[in-house]
């Protein structure tokens, strides 16, 4: 914004607009800037502090920052396995193995986001007003799925009706990957009251057993259940497995509380190896022998899945750098993220099909490595055209 001469009402706008930009990017989705300022806490030692620390502007936090792009990157990469018929292939040899290890290990993207949900919104006081921070999400999502339906329309020869096409925009439908979009206001409006769960707990031992719980009811029952089918039931009551985003968002309150710290030389390279297990119990539990979707698959409910993304994000957010340039990178890339996430259909759709009938197992790792990186740079730059419309809108109409 410039920093021009503004009459009271004017700037008071303006100022209204910036802060309602920053509770976004104070947010989880795959595209929100990460930055403690707005509504990150600060100086928080202990769970007193919590619903009391004061709101500041800091200065953005790479370390964060880079949790971001990691989790964006491992997501393309994500999609590289089903756009182009991995999950139909036959998946026997040695590189097929290492394929499915990677893809447990991409698997991690949506937790990472969800972790720094929590990271992030912890211990955040609510008001009414607070509840407009979701306008430039909304903002972007409505952009986005204009630039689908031009392309449907135009490239696919999608036929529908209007009122089809208003159903698919309403139900986040729209835009292909905007089911997150749809899963984060449900989770946007949960925030308060598990805010307020967790400034009710008066130590580390009760903040450990809200994660216990919750762990237990979502990620437990969901392996032990997936390990039990054979029995024909359900081992475990399964009533609550489908809210493991809410474990997730609490695993982050519990790093930013805490803020535990660990060997990333010793954590990272776990990742990799339990990547493997999952891999191995895929194979080890398949019906038919060359088929991956025949065996056991890790989903985001894993306990696998789960330690692996918990491992990456304390490997990844205390991270630091002194170097301005990586700093100022990082965080372009960070701030357009969930643009990207929505746009990245346009250019997946088109060019991981490419990968069919062309290459081997043998392949999959490089020819994905460089397919996800062409992916990557073409929706950065249509994500920074459609970010920059969004701003331009939230301060029109705000």
């Amino acid at each position: 914004m410039d920093k021009r001469e503004t009459d009271g009402s004017e700037k008071k706008a303006i100022d209204m607009s910036e802060d309602m930009m920053q509770l976004k990017n104070d947010g989880c989705l795959p595209g929100e800037d990460i930055s403690k300022a707005g509504t990150s806490l600060t100086g928080i030692e202990g769970p007193d502090r919590i619903a009391t620390a004061p709101v500041k502007r800091r200065e953005r936090d790479f370390g964060l920052d880079c949790v971001r792009i990691l989790a964006v990157c491992i997501l393309f990469w994500l999609h590289f396995y089903l756009r182009n018929g991995f999950y139909y292939s036959e998946v026997t040899d040695f590189f097929g193995f290492v394929a499915v290890s990677f893809r447990s290990v991409f698997m991690c993207c949506i937790p990472l986001f969800l972790m720094l949900t929590g990271y992030l919104h912890c211990g955040k006081e609510w008001t009414a007003s607070g509840y407009r921070s979701i306008l430039p999400i909304l903002v972007s999502y409505t952009l986005v799925s204009l630039i689908h339906l031009v392309y449907k329309i135009g490239l696919m020869n999608v036929d529908k009706t209007a009122g089809e096409w208003v159903l698919e925009f309403i139900s986040f439908k729209m835009a292909d990957y905007s089911w997150y979009i749809g899963m984060y206001i449900g989770l946007f409006l949960l925030i308060p009251p598990m805010n307020l769960l967790w400034s009710a707990a008066k130590d580390k031992k009760q903040h450990q057993g809200i994660v216990i719980t919750f762990v237990c009811v979502t990620f437990l029952t969901s392996t032990v259940n997936t390990f039990t089918e054979f029995l024909g039931t359900n081992i475990l009551p399964a009533y609550f497995t489908q809210i493991y985003y809410v474990t997730y968002y609490f695993i982050g309150c519990y790093i930013r509380t805490y803020r535990p710290k660990g060997n990333w030389r010793i954590m990272l390279p776990l990742v990799p190896v339990l990547g493997g297990v999952a891999a191995l119990v895929n194979v080890l539990t398949r019906e038919d022998a060359a088929s991956f979707y025949s065996g056991y698959s890790a989903s985001y409910s894993n306990l696998i899945i789960a330690a692996m993304s918990v491992l990456m994000f304390l490997s990844v957010y205390t991270l630091k750098t002194n170097s301005a340039l990586l700093k100022k990178i990082a965080a372009a890339i960070s701030g357009v993220v969930l643009e990207m996430y929505l746009l990245s259909y346009l250019f997946d759709s088109n060019i991981y099909v490419m990968y069919k009938g062309s290459y081997g197992m043998r392949d999959y790792i490089w020819v994905g490595f460089l397919m996800t990186l062409a992916v990557f740079a073409l929706s950065f730059i249509a994500a920074r055209i459609v970010n920059r419309i969004t701003k331009l809108i939230v301060r029109l109409f705000v």
